[in-house]
C-alpha cells in the first residue's frame, strides 16, 4: 500500500506548501466532474478520495514536524462556512466554498448542505455521497446522506401520486 507521500508525489520530508501544489494539481487532473457519467467518473471519485485522504495525513506529518498547529487555511474558511449557514446566508456560504481550493470531506458536506437549502436535492444527495465516500465512518454524513435521498424520492413520487389522486380510485 503506497504512503501518503507516494500518493502525492512528493518526497516524505516535503514542506506543507509542497503538499499542497502537489494536492492541487493532483485534484486539478483527476476531480470527478471532468469526467463523463459513469465507469470513469466513479474511478475518478475513489482516486479522488484517496488523494484527499493522503493529503490530509501528509498535512498533518508536516505540520507537526514543522511545529505548527493543525488548524489550516481551509479549516479556518470552512468554519466560517458553518457560521454563514448558520446565519442562513447560503449565498455567501456558497460563494465561499468556490474559493477553497481543497475538495475534503467536509467542503463536499457544506456543499451538499448549501444545496440542499437552496432546494437543490439532487445536486446535494450527490455531494453528501461524495462526502460519505470519502469518509464513511463518519455518522453526519451518512446521515445527511440519507436523508437527503429521502427527500428526493418523495419529491420524485409526489408528481404520481397527484396524477393518480387526479385519475380516481380506479382499480
Amino acid at each position: 500500500m503506497a504512503t501518503a507521500h507516494e500518493v502525492l508525489g512528493v518526497d516524505k520530508n516535503a514542506s506543507v506548501t509542497e503538499i499542497r501544489r502537489a494536492h492541487r494539481e493532483l485534484a486539478r487532473r483527476w476531480h470527478p466532474d471532468r469526467f463523463a457519467p459513469g465507469p470513469e467518473r466513479m474511478w475518478a471519485e475513489n482516486r479522488m478520495t484517496e488523494i484527499n485522504q493522503a493529503f490530509e495525513e501528509a498535512l498533518k506529518q508536516a505540520s507537526r514536524s514543522e511545529g505548527l498547529n493543525e488548524t489550516t487555511p481551509e479549516h479556518e474558511q470552512l468554519e466560517d462556512v458553518r457560521k454563514l449557514l448558520g446565519l442562513g446566508q447560503l449565498s455567501a456560504a456558497r460563494q465561499a466554498l468556490m474559493r477553497i481550493a481543497t475538495r475534503s470531506a467536509e467542503w463536499n458536506y457544506l456543499f451538499g448542505a448549501v444545496l440542499l437549502r437552496l432546494g437543490e436535492i439532487e445536486k446535494a444527495v450527490l455531494y453528501f455521497g461524495i462526502a460519505t465516500r470519502q469518509r464513511p465512518d463518519n455518522p453526519q454524513y451518512q446521515t445527511a446522506y440519507l436523508s437527503a435521498e429521502s427527500m428526493r424520492d418523495r419529491s420524485r413520487l409526489r408528481p404520481r401520486l397527484k396524477r393518480w389522486l387526479k385519475g380516481g380510485w380506479r382499480g
